[in-house]
């Protein structure tokens, strides 16, 4: 029978994760298009994944799965319109921020205020972890003065006197 060491159960989880990242990777870039130009449609792939549906899906337009999205439709076919006009993926989105204001992208532009979207997660992770490394710190020392003194608790001789006396009167 083999044994899931710490090892085995790292490397399935790393794994697994690598695995289902390239699935969802795979799966999120199935935008619809009707373009047959291979270079276009990578376009299109690009811009609809800066941009957010507006039906209310919260999704990327390149994911949104609406049949017949009143949003996600006609946005759509708006940036197969202005790729093929010759205009630039930059051109499009600024062209759909104009229109709708910057929740239209599906990141937020990492300047003024918004900034604090791109700052704050990793900021976070950094103070959780030095909480964690102080609380493991606080946790060694006590481990340490414990082994140093030889006994972790000194019961009072009293205390252990009255407990002896209750054991002893119940095994009677």
């Amino acid at each position: 029978m083999i044994r899931a060491t710490p090892r085995i159960v790292l490397t399935a989880a790393i794994l697994l994760l690598l695995t289902s990242a390239v699935f969802t990777a795979s799966w999120a870039q199935s935008a619809k298009t009707q373009l047959s130009d291979p270079d276009l449609a990578r376009r299109f792939n690009e811009v609809s994944e800066k941009l957010v549906c507006q039906c209310g899906c919260n999704e990327q337009l390149s994911v949104c799965s609406m049949q017949n999205c009143g949003s996600a439709t006609p946005m759509r076919h708006e940036i197969e319109r202005e790729l093929q006009a010759g205009k630039s993926n930059d051109e499009i989105v600024q062209h759909f921020v104009d229109e709708d204001g910057l929740k239209v992208l599906s990141s937020p532009p990492a300047e003024g205020i918004n900034l604090a979207a791109w700052v704050m997660p990793g900021f976070a992770l950094l103070v959780g972890l030095l909480v964690v490394f102080y609380m493991a710190a606080q946790w060694a020392a006590k481990r340490r003065l414990a082994a140093a003194t030889g006994s972790t608790a000194t019961i009072d001789p009293e205390i252990r006197k009255r407990i002896e006396e209750e054991l002893s009167n119940r095994s009677q």
